[in-house]
């Protein structure tokens, strides 16, 4: 006896929905794993909620939803690390535009004006694990945290500081707020976004070393925080955006339809073999929604199909949503 329609589509989705957003089940760390920098976590950003297939089926779902409501994309990148106190001083000088700009540090304290700027990168170099004046190592990592223009800044802000808290509770760290009305800079950005520096080596000893999975959590983690914000955020991969643009879509009849059209394009298009695994992803996480016995499946599914073939290809990038000036 086959399973109900609603067991199998969660079932789908947990499945390829799971490898489509890179979900995992909660896993054990490894032996030997401490002193990596890294802390393990059943997936970004999630708090350890996804323990159930069930569970993450409805993220696959919200995830999808976001998508197709074309909800604001998040960024997150880690910017060219500073190496030796002298990097890491020219780092601080810039993110806070020579103390122009506040500082606000792992404690909370609010860093103002030249003097305590210069007062904090004494505070890094001597302080915890010394940092030496010339290095070849990366002493600091410098990550940018950035939402659209009109955006609310101290939204912004404050995702900012639950993230930076959240994840780097045991390094030291600056963060300074970046607005179009506040940078001194003579060309400041439209987009709001967060300068956050972390001292690589960290209060316990650790140091910290992110990996693509890392930066992954960051991204989901902020984008959490600001929907805790009521800003509506979310994060999806370039892979993913641009995979969008490889599918010209005909109008069919029904979404089991065009996936059946999905189905045939992706034999004819030569494509990378990552970018064929999540087109492959998407067309059997959008067979489960169509033939799902839920009214709301199948409307997603019906609106994901309308999505993806909405999108234009403009030289292999999309207009301006990728574009980000710091």
């Amino acid at each position: 006896m086959s399973p109900p329609v609603t067991g199998r589509t969660t079932a789908t989705l947990d499945e390829w929905g799971s490898r489509l957003f890179n979900i995992g089940a909660p896993r054990a760390p490894k032996a030997g794993a401490a002193g990596t920098g890294r802390r393990p976590s059943s997936h970004a950003g999630t708090g350890g909620r996804l323990g159930t297939p069930e569970a993450r089926a409805q993220f696959v779902r919200q995830k999808l939803q976001q998508m197709v409501r074309r909800a604001p994309q998040v960024m997150v990148k880690i910017a060219k690390a500073p190496k030796g106190m002298r990097g890491i001083s020219n780092n601080l000088s810039y993110i806070s535009r020579d103390g122009k700009l506040d500082i606000e540090d792992q404690d909370g304290q609010v860093i103002q004006g030249k003097e305590a700027v210069a007062d904090l990168k004494a505070e890094w170099q001597n302080g915890g694990v010394p940092i030496p004046q010339q290095s070849t190592k990366r002493d600091a990592f410098h990550l940018i945290l950035s939402m659209p223009a009109r955006t609310d800044p101290l939204a912004v802000q404050r995702a900012a500081r639950v993230l930076a808290a959240r994840e780097f509770s045991s390094y030291q760290y600056a963060m300074v707020l970046h607005t179009f009305e506040t940078d001194p800079d003579p060309n400041p950005s439209r987009h709001p976004h967060v300068h956050l520096t972390v001292k690589t080596a960290g209060l316990d000893g650790i140091r910290l070393n992110p990996r693509k999975s890392d930066l992954q959590r960051w991204r989901e983690g902020f984008a959490e925080a600001l929907r805790d914000q009521g800003i509506d955020a979310t994060t999806t991969s370039r892979l993913h955006r641009t995979t969008h643009e490889r599918w010209t879509i005909r109008r069919g009849v029904d979404p089991i339809t065009k996936a059946k059209q999905i189905d045939r394009r992706l034999r004819a298009t030569p494509v990378p073999p990552v970018q064929r695994e999540v087109m492959q992803n998407y067309e059997r996480v959008m067979k489960a929604l169509a033939g799902s016995d839920q009214g709301e499946d199948r409307q997603l599914a019906a609106d994901l199909l309308r999505h993806l073939s909405g999108r234009s290809r403009v030289g292999g990038k999309e207009k301006g949503r990728d574009q980000e000036r710091e």
